[in-house]
């Protein structure tokens, strides 16, 4: 049988000899095989590469996302501690002050008159309940949050109790009580509108409580005066002072000096004259003073 071959003549120039390449059919067949398996294998390395990539890609993501995975987790641990701190300091202050007040005559007056009441606003449920606060952000910003409600709350009854005056001004008997007697000048009756504590002449004077000064200066027969405005129509009065330790529309705390004991105006001896007043009118000062 005649064998079919291809001739390809190779024509490398004008001026030189013509070349003859003579290829069998069957050889032919095998080389175009051969090219098109090649082509095949290319695109199938070439996608395989595009995966490849592609989870490469994906897998620097997964890095990625875990390593901010791990930030995040640390900087959760990190609010968590802070957090679980201020809660702490928190409870310490809520308890540091709960002990001042139940120690204080006033409180204990409110406590009586109100009973012991208390609760939760918010019904929660048993499953709820996370025994550790470290182990949730949220159960640690709700107990804080309770927390400054409860300090609040605390320090509206500190300010009311800091602004009633419930303290002595200065230690002494009672030279004269509130309420009608003989007028030590005259004899005649009257009606005396504050107490009289005896005390040497220079004894220091506190305020009773919190508030501001309405007025300090020489007052006819009150002699050196200070007035103090207290919260809820609450007015003090120290008359007969030696000297001054205030001046108008200061601000003082309860238990500052004031003034010094002396006998300035209509008065027999050395002592304080002492009053308290709601909506400026007069009342007994001794139910106060604790």
């Amino acid at each position: 049988m005649t064998r079919k071959f291809y001739t390809f003549i190779i024509v490398p120039d004008a001026s030189q000899q013509l070349h003859k390449l003579r290829i069998p059919v069957k050889g032919l067949y095998v080389l175009a095989a051969i090219g098109i398996l090649s082509f095949f294998a290319a695109v199938g390395l070439g996608f395989n590469y595009i995966g490849m990539a592609s989870r490469m890609s994906g897998y620097q993501s997964l890095e990625a996302e875990n390593a901010r995975l791990k930030v995040d987790t640390r900087q959760l641990k990190l609010s968590t501690t802070k957090l679980y701190r201020q809660v702490t300091v928190l409870e310490n202050e809520a308890e540091k002050i709960t002990q001042v007040l139940e120690s204080d005559p006033l409180f204990k007056k409110i406590s009586r008159s109100t009973g012991s009441v208390g609760g939760s606003k918010e019904n929660v449920l048993t499953s709820d309940l996370d025994g550790s606060l470290t182990g949730s952000v949220a159960a640690i910003a709700s107990r804080m949050q309770d927390l400054e409600t409860q300090l609040s709350l605390l320090d509206d009854k500190t300010k009311r109790i800091r602004s009633t005056p419930t303290i002595w001004p200065l230690m002494g008997r009672i030279g004269s009580h509130y309420g009608g007697r003989l007028d030590p000048f005259t004899g005649d009756s009257e009606v005396h509108l504050g107490i009289d504590i005896v005390a040497p002449k220079g004894t220091p004077i506190k305020a009773t409580a919190d508030g501001v000064v309405l007025f300090a200066a020489r007052q006819s027969e009150y002699g050196n005066l200070v007035v103090l405005k207290h919260p809820d129509g609450l007015t003090t009065r120290y008359a007969h002072l030696n000297k001054f330790n205030v001046q108008d529309r200061e601000t003082v705390k309860k238990g500052q000096t004031i003034g010094w004991v002396g006998m300035t105006g209509r008065t027999t001896a050395p002592h304080l004259h002492y009053e308290v007043r709601l909506n400026d009118r007069p009342v007994n000062p001794r139910p106060y003073l604790r």
